[in-house]
């Protein structure tokens, strides 16, 4: 007995919503920044998008999927989302820890804010 099934009709829509809570609008607006130059690179069959919703980030990943290659090439999207997210993250949780360090010099010159430097011999 032939298949009657085409091919067109066994493709299947996978998609992935991600959900940063409670990063902050600024800081979801920088990390939806971030993305958005990965996110036009994504192969044709693969939509990704993001948005900002009050104080998260949300990340949707949609893709036709025909073959269990892209299932792995989906997957692969959404852990390179994942690894950059928490990169972001972490460097800005960095800064913001150093910046509000009291009495700390910042970049180098020993001057704390704007003060003028005075030589002690």
């Amino acid at each position: 007995m032939e298949n009657s099934v085409s091919s067109a009709s066994r493709r299947v829509t996978i998609s992935v919503s991600l959900r940063v809570q409670r990063v902050g609008e600024d800081t979801a607006r920088a990390l939806a920044a971030a993305l958005r130059p990965d996110n036009k690179t994504a192969p044709s069959w693969m939509n990704i998008t993001e948005h900002v919703d009050g104080d998260d980030i949300v990340i949707e990943v949609a893709a036709e999927v025909e073959s269990a290659r892209r299932i792995g090439s989906i997957r692969n999207t959404v852990d390179e989302i994942l690894e950059y997210l928490y990169s972001l993250l972490k460097s800005i949780e960095e800064t913001t820890k150093t910046l509000k360090q009291p009495g700390d010099t910042h970049g180098g010159t020993g001057a704390v804010g704007n003060e003028p430097q005075t030589r002690r011999n």
